[in-house]
């Protein structure tokens, strides 16, 4: 019997699972723009971009959570 959260019993997946998803979006957007032509170009462009926003928002996230209020 497992005692418990699941969370607990795969702690990699909170490390490392934003990134992954970031990774495999990029990845997908990259092909898309070699291989689905004018679609694939839009395409790209989302999943490219998808990491700027990301870094924003833990950027603002962190510099708000180290001020002391």
């Amino acid at each position: 019997m497992m005692h418990g959260s699941p969370l607990r019993s795969r702690p990699w997946i909170r490390v490392f699972g934003a990134p992954i998803l970031i990774a495999v979006a990029t990845s997908i957007g990259l092909l898309a723009a070699l291989l689905w032509g004018e679609i694939g170009k839009y395409v790209a462009w989302v999943t490219v971009g998808c990491p700027v926003p990301v870094i924003s928002w833990a950027w603002l996230r962190r510099d708000r959570t180290a001020k002391p209020s």
